[in-house]
């Protein structure tokens, strides 16, 4: 090569390499606020171990700089299509209030950008692209039924470990009483932080120790046993301190060096099982894969797809902070004037501390406890308003808020209330149990005249409401009743269904329809 032909290759090269970074610049600043919300969930201690994704993918891709020739770029221009879809996902998280989806598609974005980069090439990073999904924290709602089956599971279990070495334990939901001080399982002991962890790291010992699809897959269904049985023994453990009276040893530092060490335990024993299984059956060949390079792609397909993509992530990045801008909100009554006495039962307001109305994410709301005189029982009542919802601005079901206080779940049914002379309602009901004490929950979505009792729905209703109203606004409507002890719950329903019938008549001049 002549050094005319060499310096027109060089400076090719750097004209590309130049547009890779302007891309990656805008998309960071385009979806600024999406990745700021990213970083407050991995700062969860159930997400923490995403500050790790991005490290490994770039470490997996330097380990095909061999074999791939990233520096060749195709510059595909059906790799738009991901990103368009991507950001359309986005906009639908955004207006769904569902956080998930937004990450998923700057994940998507970040593939696209790839296939744009490299066209078909892009199968060979397929693993390390698997591997970025990691970025995305669980959703809520499987973060939930997780965390409690995973709770119970594991409660469970060092239950029948402690019987089996003699100490005289009852289990009651996620409490285990050991007669000398009582352990409660909380959503932090559950197991949970384990399991993704876990399921990254039998990817990437498949990935590093073992050949075959079927392995690698059996490493990975042994994630969710292996991390209810670690976790077992841990609660086994500190039963046994706590019996013998050095309860202080199972917790504050002890603790969480405890949960580091089974961790590591558990990692060594899914690279032991990696390294049994070469023993079982034949190793795969694999053929050395060449990497055919890529094809001719100039400099002025580079800048004018990079001047679209730029565009696209600029444009929809500011759509998408002025989605909350755009809404009609309506008016309505404050909750200041909310009446403390509705059928006889008589309220006291109650405040929220400021870390709880954080997370509550409101813009009004009622709290308050009610007492009838004659009646046994207490209602706690809680109805935050959002004048629009959006991620991190929106209502949730309280299925979260009351299992992390302990409260274990025995039934969950929706029911029918009838609230007027031709008029019923649907409510989620929830029996709960806590210790001694049980509590008759309820709740429904009170959504621009719908009452929606499924999270689901009243999501796909946001999306459907913020195009064809201009409208996102609503409330979570929470009643809850103590069932005293010797009384049924079936004899709790009719006065907690009287008193929803008569909440019903007060809804609308706070809650517009």
């Amino acid at each position: 090569m002549n050094d005319t032909a060499s310096n027109s290759f060089f400076h090719t090269r750097i004209s590309l390499l130049m547009f890779l970074g302007i891309i990656s610049a805008f998309l960071a600043v385009s979806f600024l606020p999406v990745f700021q919300k990213l970083a407050i969930q991995w700062n969860t201690g159930d997400n923490s171990y995403c500050y790790l994704i991005v490290p490994l993918f770039l470490y997996l891709c330097w380990e095909k700089k061999d074999s791939f020739k990233f520096g060749e770029f195709s510059w595909n221009v059906w790799g738009l299509v991901p990103i368009l879809l991507s950001i359309l996902l986005m906009f639908a998280g955004e207006l769904g209030s569902v956080e998930t989806l937004l990450y998923l598609g700057i994940w998507g974005c970040v593939t696209g950008a790839f296939f744009m980069f490299y066209g078909l090439r892009i199968r060979h990073l397929l693993f390390p692209l698997l591997i970025l999904i990691f970025i995305v924290p669980l959703p809520p709602f499987i973060n939930r039924m997780l965390t409690f089956k995973l709770k119970m599971a594991a409660s469970t279990l060092s239950v029948k470990m402690l019987q089996a070495v003699g100490v005289s334990v009852l289990q009651e939901g996620n409490v285990i009483d050991l007669g000398v001080d009582k352990l409660q399982v909380v959503d932090a002991c559950s197991g949970l932080r384990y399991i993704m962890p876990m399921f990254l790291m039998a990817l990437l010992v498949g990935h590093f120790f073992s050949k075959g699809g079927w392995r690698k897959t059996l490493l990975v269904l042994l994630v969710f046993p292996l991390s209810i049985l670690i976790n077992g023994f841990r609660i086994f453990f500190t039963g046994l301190l706590t019996v013998n009276g050095h309860k202080e040893l199972a917790e504050n530092f002890f603790h969480d060096l405890a949960g580091l060490v089974i961790f590591l335990i558990a990692g060594a024993f899914l690279v032991a099982i990696a390294m049994g299984l070469k023993r079982v059956g034949s190793m795969p060949r694999q053929s050395p894969r060449r990497d055919p390079g890529a094809g001719s792609a100039t400099s002025s397909r580079a800048a004018i797809l990079t001047v679209l993509l730029c565009l696209l992530f600029a444009g929809s990045g500011w759509a998408l902070r002025k989605m909350p801008e755009a809404n009609i909100i309506p008016p309505r009554a404050s909750f200041e004037s909310f009446p403390m006495e509705i059928e006889g039962w008589n309220g006291k307001r109650n405040y929220l501390p400021a870390e709880i109305l954080e997370q509550l994410w409101s813009d009004d709301y009622v709290d308050a406890t009610f007492m009838k005189d004659g009646v046994a029982n207490q209602i706690f009542l809680l109805i935050p308003y959002y004048e629009y919802q959006s991620t991190r601005h929106t209502g949730h079901a309280p299925q979260s808020c009351l299992l992390g206080g302990g409260w274990a779940l025995l039934k969950s049914k929706k029911r029918s209330v009838r609230v007027g002379p031709r008029q019923e309602i649907p409510v989620m009901t929830m029996i709960l149990k806590k210790g001694n004490h049980k509590m008759l929950g309820s709740y429904f979505f009170l959504q621009r005249g719908r009452v929606i009792t499924s999270p689901w729905m009243n999501k796909f209703y946001l999306m459907v409401d913020a195009f064809t109203k201009r409208r996102t606004d609503g409330a979570l409507v929470r009643v809850e009743m103590m069932v005293p002890p010797g009384q049924e719950i079936d004899d709790a329903y009719p006065e907690l269904e009287k008193f929803l019938a008569a909440l019903w008549q007060v809804l609308p001049q706070y809650v517009p329809n």
